[in-house]
């Protein structure tokens, strides 16, 4: 019988697929865990326990959104049915009314910039919040300019009537030279013939060539007198156009005038392509000095992009470099646009495929959406980290890198949840921490349709990427990052009834929806915990199980700081063990660990396989806090198995970091 040391230094790949048990061949194997439970990996390579939430503010199920006004002043937004609830530091600011359901709340696309959001939700006109100060905003309906025209050809239809204009040339001259005007796009020139045959062709050749007539077949001229022409717009052409106007070029006589009037009003089948009979764009972002818009009910796969440095203004005018944009996915099936992202490019996501305009900048010239990938995606919004765009594929099974390879100039979509695909259950939201005050490393948070948590550490530079799994007592809606914590929505069940609380993450605090006294031996303000069992500690010392009634809950003497709430646990199991042996690797031999050695950092509490690391909190200490501990400590283990794994937990709501295991393994 032999002894041997296993080591394990470093858990930064996070908790692996049970797939992956018998890859005993990957490197991530053996930085991985079986289990890691109510954790944050470290970008060092440890890992410690994930922090506790305080309790902000109890309201109905709801969705939050970062409002970031600049990197100093920052809110939280909980958009509920119809009421958006403003909060600063935690704090409740002011209510604002919205139309929005609880049902539509779901649907929301957000975009924000500066002082101003815009929302966007198929079934309501868009909206811009502004704010003024921490208790004064407002929500408007954007008024568009120019909404591009389209014409469904359908039911819904206007019945279009034709539009007719006459233009008495008064006096003119053949040869005399002119343009006309429509909508204040100028025609080429035009000559003046001395023969009714050929002026109605040429001025029905000039105002075709138009960029804003319905072309062949669509205008006819007619000489209804000497010098006087009849215009009729038709088809598509036919619409409620202003005035011709005449503009002279050259003429042989100074009286060179032409008068027009209108004979009939016209209606165009044209209509907008987006408004409340044709629904409303879904997804949105800005992207060189333009707002872009996409997918309405009616064009799913079309994206509309704004005038240069105006916003609401879709003018396409006569698709100047500055003009506006409207452009429809070529692709064999109609991919819905799920999102539309700024980041090295103009990125859009659709339910069958990935696409991006490579050119910069973009004109409506140039414009050209290319496929880059076939994945698809979910209607969730993508994020950056690491310059690279994260995305949910549309099997919710999956988060994938969208990322630009230069040596094939294109786009790859890889995935960086392979290693971990268990923990993705059909992802509803998705944010990140790109780095703290204390956190060197970036955090994406991926709130699961089951209120389950997946939390992926990466830092490419350092090749550190994994996943923990967070989990309460309750299920987590939605979650944000506001002023470098994370926000979370929570549903908790409390006295048998659902319950909603938004709470924030707090690096001192080791419970949920927590509340947090001073200079005191009761805590107050528990009464969204009314009924239910806390876990409390003061001045750093663990205090015990309490009942909360009457909304507190009182300890036996007074702390200078504590705090009451959720318990959760925090586990950390290693992969089943694997060494290499003279006769080759031994996975499927019986082992025991005979000892553990366990590197900890400011840690107490800790129990390894079910056996206690002595320190002060064994039992309860009421009185003075523990002394953390930093370095190894040894546990001695029994009992052999052909797995052999290591399990780190607590059972008392105090900190633990955990750097490293080392095994020693008779075999």
């Amino acid at each position: 019988m032999a002894r041997i040391w296993q080591l394990q230094t470093s858990f930064n790949r996070g908790e692996l697929d049970p797939r992956l048990v018998g890859r005993k061949d990957l490197q991530a194997y053996y930085a991985g865990a079986k289990q890691a439970k109510n954790v944050m990996a470290l970008v060092q390579g440890g890992v410690r326990r994930r922090n506790g939430t305080e309790f902000l503010y109890e309201s109905d199920e709801g969705r939050i959104f970062n409002f970031s006004f600049s990197t100093e002043v920052n809110y939280c937004l909980l958009f509920t049915d119809l009421n958006i609830a403003v909060f600063k530091d935690g704090v409740f600011q002011v209510n604002v009314t919205s139309p929005y359901t609880l049902a539509q709340v779901q649907e929301i696309d957000y975009i924000q910039s500066a002082d101003t959001a815009l929302i966007f939700q198929g079934d309501v006109a868009p909206r811009i919040l502004s704010r003024t100060s921490d208790t004064t905003w407002s929500l408007n309906t954007i008024s568009f300019s120019n909404i591009p025209q389209f014409d469904f050809n359908d039911a819904l239809s206007p019945t279009p009537t034709d539009e007719e204009q006459r233009i008495d040339f008064g006096s003119v001259n053949a040869g005399d030279r002119y343009k006309l005007s429509l909508e204040g796009i100028l025609t080429d020139e035009i000559v003046y013939a001395d023969d009714a045959t050929t002026n109605e062709a040429n001025i029905q050749r000039a105002l075709i060539a138009l960029p804003n007539t319905g072309g062949e077949g669509t205008i006819s001229v007619s000489e209804s007198a000497s010098t006087v022409y009849d215009v009729t717009f038709s088809g598509s052409s036919a619409n409620n156009w202003n005035l011709l106007v005449m503009t002279p070029v050259y003429s042989q006589d100074t009286t060179f005038t032409a008068t027009v009037s209108r004979l009939q009003t016209g209606v165009a089948r044209a209509e907008d392509a987006w408004s409340a009979t044709r629904g409303w764009p879904k997804v949105a972002t800005f992207h060189e000095a333009r707002l872009y818009v996409a997918n309405t009910t009616y064009r799913p796969s079309t994206v509309w992009g704004s005038k240069v440095n105006f916003f609401f203004d879709f003018n396409k005018g006569q698709a100047f470099d500055d003009e506006g944009i409207d452009v429809t996915l070529d692709t064999d099936q109609v991919n819905a646009i799920t999102g539309i992202f700024s980041n090295r490019s103009l990125q859009v996501f659709t339910t069958g495929a990935e696409f991006s305009v490579n050119t910069s900048p973009i004109t409506p010239t140039n414009v050209a959406v290319l496929p880059q990938t076939n994945y698809g995606s979910k209607k969730v919004r993508p994020i950056t980290v690491d310059g690279l765009t994260l995305f949910i594929q549309r099997t919710g099974k999956a988060l994938r890198n969208f990322f630009f390879v230069d040596a094939d100039k294109s786009y790859t979509s890889g995935s960086a949840s392979v290693l971990a695909s268990h923990l993705i259950k059909n992802p509803v939201a998705l944010t990140a921490s790109r780095g703290t005050s204390d956190v060197d490393a970036n955090y994406v948070y991926l709130v699961n349709s089951d209120g389950t948590m997946a939390v992926y550490n990466t830092l490419l530079a350092e090749d550190v990427e994994g996943f923990t799994d967070w989990q309460t007592d309750g299920e987590i809606l939605s979650a944000v990052v506001v002023d470098d914590l994370l926000y979370m929505y929570v549903k908790r069940v409390v006295g048998g009834i659902d319950t909603y609380f938004l709470e924030r993450e707090s690096t001192t605090i080791t419970t949920d929806s927590s509340v947090v006294a001073t200079n005191t031996d009761t805590i107050t303000g528990l009464g969204h915990l009314e009924g239910e069992t806390i876990e409390v500690v003061a001045d750093g010392a663990y205090q015990g199980e309490f009942v909360v009634s009457g909304g507190e809950v009182t300890i036996d003497r007074e702390a200078e700081s504590m705090y009451g709430g959720l318990n959760f646990t925090p586990i950390v199991q290693t992969m089943p063990l694997n060494q290499p042996l003279d006769n080759g690797p031994n996975a499927a031999l019986p082992k025991r660990i005979v000892r553990a050695a366990i590197e900890l950092y400011e840690s107490n509490g800790v129990l390894v396989n079910g056996e206690r690391i002595a320190d002060k909190t064994m039992g309860v200490d009421v009185f003075d806090p523990p002394s953390p501990k930093t370095g190894l400590e040894q546990v001695y283990l029994q009992g052999w198995d052909v797995e052999s794994t290591l399990t780190i937990t607590q059972d008392e709501p105090v900190p633990m970091t955990v750097l490293a295991a080392y095994l020693e393994v008779s075999v």
